[in-house]
């Protein structure tokens, strides 16, 4: 400051007050100060007009403007050889206070009262900037502190000197537990940060999976003034609802295609189909059989009936808000049985055993054709998983918890990858050569019509296990 600079080696003593004059600091030369304290004045005493006579001070509080008394202006003796500057400062757009020098008066000059306005005029820019940066750092807090995205600070020794709330959450780990750690204790995002304050490098929407949560991650540099690295900020937001957002509408955009083209398809195999039932009929009049062929006749008049009803859904298919369902009371273990005994030949070929546990014994109320559907698009896909010699487990218990009933159908095949696993419902998607794709998509589309739950649970080289739960 030029006017410390100006006033080196001369004896000089500072003085600030209050706004009602109150003395708050004094500091600089010992014998000027013990020449004030003489007149009873020291730090928490007031300057009063009436008991220390004129002073600048006081005039400077009363005019609210610099002023100088120099020499006999001084109403005590003591201070006739002192010059005395005052120059009130302003705090938040008000007078707060005054800032003095004292100096002997053969060096003091009018030259003086304007350097210390000069000086008072740089401390309230510097306090206004420092009020301003508080505010600013108070609202950057609340927006910090608030914000629906992650944020993480480093220093530019890539410690962690800030986190927020939402950062903690996703991250699995307290503010005061990270505070000052490295970086690159972090998982998913220590590598970008560690590149953002190495080498100053800028990275956006990068993908990362967190849990079970899919997050867009940035990291960016951040500088001083003069352009210096001082740390690295990150930031990620959960995108996970509008990947699946996103998802539903390609599927919906898969399913609506395909409704077209079953349109076309259902019209072509309709009729033959009416044909194919009536001759049975006939045949099933006009001929004499055994028990057994008597339940392989009731079965084919199902399924027929089955395929029937599948090809007037598939017409349906173009029209989404004819989709509807026809429920009645059936019970699961009975629908499996006759499962089985459909698919009895291609089990007895593969030399696939099938293994049935129920302990439940309730009906439930669902379309039967519909989620019989289900159970053959999965049992299907069991044999398939399975070379040969291998075993089905299907197992039906009562759900008490959530009141319906949980199928699990589970084989020893080939299992999946997580590729396939994760596409497995998706329309179109499917590792067979002649596989359409439709199977498990439609399958997933009818439990949720029942407001069930179905979910898949593989490993490659060890088998799959389908789990479906209905509702009562």
């Amino acid at each position: 400051m030029k006017l410390i600079s100006d006033l080196e080696g001369k004896a000089v003593l500072i003085v600030v007050t209050d706004l009602e004059g109150y003395i708050l600091e004094m500091y600089g030369d010992e014998k000027m100060k013990s020449d004030i304290q003489s007149l009873g004045l020291s730090i928490g005493i007031k300057l009063k007009e009436e008991e220390v006579g004129t002073n600048s001070i006081a005039m400077a509080l009363d005019l609210e403007q610099p002023v100088l008394i120099k020499g006999t202006d001084h109403f005590q003796h003591s201070l006739h050889q002192s010059a005395c500057f005052s120059v009130p400062f302003l705090y938040s757009g008000q007078t707060g206070g005054t800032i003095s020098v004292m100096m002997s008066s053969n060096d003091a000059n009018s030259f003086h009262l304007g350097l210390l306005q000069s000086a008072v005029d740089s401390i309230e820019r510097e306090v206004r900037v420092n009020q301003q940066n508080k505010q600013l750092m108070v609202l950057n807090q609340v927006l910090i502190e608030n914000s629906r995205n992650g944020i993480i600070i480093t220093n530019d020794a890539g410690l962690i000197i800030e986190l927020n709330p939402y950062a903690e959450k996703v991250l699995s780990g307290q503010k005061e537990d990270l505070y000052h750690k490295p970086i690159s204790t972090v998982e998913k995002i220590e590598s970008y940060m560690e590149d953002t304050v190495k080498f100053n490098r800028k990275y956006e929407d990068i993908e990362i999976k967190i849990s079970d949560n899919i997050f867009l991650f940035d990291s960016f540099p951040i500088y001083n003034e003069s352009h210096e690295l001082m740390g690295a900020i990150g930031q990620f937001r959960d995108i996970t609802d509008r990947l699946m957002l996103e998802k539903r509408v390609m599927e919906n955009e898969k399913l609506s295609a395909i409704g077209k083209i079953s349109a076309g398809l259902a019209h072509e195999i309709r009729n033959p189909l009416t044909s194919i039932i009536g001759l049975l009929r006939l045949v099933k009049r006009n001929f004499q059989t055994e028990q057994k062929q008597e339940a392989y006749f009731r079965i084919i008049f199902s399924e027929l009936e089955r395929i029937k009803n599948l090809v007037h859904q598939l017409v349906l298919k173009a029209k989404p808000d004819q989709n509807g369902i026809s429920k009645s009371f059936c019970a699961i273990e009975e629908i499996i049985q006759d499962i089985i005994t459909l698919m009895e030949n291609e089990l007895e070929n593969k030399k696939i055993s099938v293994e049935i546990k129920s302990t439940n014994k309730e009906k439930i109320f669902i379309d039967r054709d519909k989620i019989k559907q289900v159970f053959i698009n999965i049992l299907q896909n069991a044999i398939d998983a399975i070379d040969s010699y291998g075993q089905i487990s299907i197992s039906t218990d009562p759900d008490m918890k959530k009141s319906g009933i949980e199928i699990s159908i589970r084989d020893d095949g080939i299992g999946m990858d997580e590729t396939t696993l994760k596409n497995l419902f998706t329309p179109l998607f499917s590792t067979k050569e002649y596989g359409s794709g439709l199977g498990l998509s439609m399958s997933k589309n009818i439990i949720q019509m029942h407001d069930g739950e179905i979910s898949v649970d593989s490993e490659k080289g060890k088998g799959t296990t389908f789990t479906i739960w209905l509702p009562n």
